[in-house]
Order: C-alpha cells, then structure tokens, then sequence
C-alpha cells in the first residue's frame, strides 16, 4: 500500500502521515515515511527527539541518474534501490517508523 498526503500548508497533513505510520507500524507493517516539507517536523511527530531530528541527514541531490537511450529519449532513474536508500539515509523511530528527510532548504533561494 502506498500513501501520499499533500495539501494546502496548516491543514494538519504532518499530524495525519504521523498519526496513520505509527498506527501502521504497530500492526507490524513496514512503514517509510518521507518528509519532503520545507520547514519538516514529521520527525517530531513520529517521536524522535529534537536534538535527532536536527542530525537527520537529507537526502542527496545526486540520487538520480538522467540517462539516454539509443533513440535519445531521456530518463531519470535512482542510483540505488529504494531499499538501499532507506538503509543508507533512514532513520528508525521509536514505533519501527522508518523515517527519510527529502530536503532541506540551505538558504534562500536555494529550495
């Protein structure tokens, strides 16, 4: 099962992909949750601490490979496999959420 939760900013999006990993986990599902918010604090709510959330390492940008095939069509593809990457750049929360922070916004402009 795959679940995305997108949304206007304030809605509770955070509380509700906290709420439903931790709720999934403890059924012993397999759970990856991905922060990709500017400002993200789904770390916080999936009960990490503070000082935790702020060592979380983002993704890195060179996770995407563009490739060419013989007819010159462009693909992007992972340069490792999801499993890889949440091995690498996860993080296990105190309910077995398994937690990866998209990106964070260096300075302004930068986003």
């Amino acid at each position: 099962m795959r679940i995305a939760i997108a949304g206007k900013g304030g809605t509770g999006k955070t509380t509700i992909v906290g709420t439903l990993a931790r709720v999934f986990a403890r059924e012993g599902r397999r759970v990856l949750a991905i922060d990709a918010d500017s400002n993200p604090n789904l770390a916080l709510t999936l009960g990490l601490t503070r000082d935790a959330t702020a060592a979380l390492t983002p993704l890195p940008r060179n996770l995407l490979d563009e490739q060419i095939d013989a007819e010159g069509k462009k693909t992007v593809v992972l340069r490792l496999t999801p499993e890889e990457i949440a091995r690498q750049y996860g993080v296990v929360t105190p309910d077995g959420v398994t937690m990866l922070l998209m990106g964070k916004v260096d300075h302004a402009g930068a986003g």
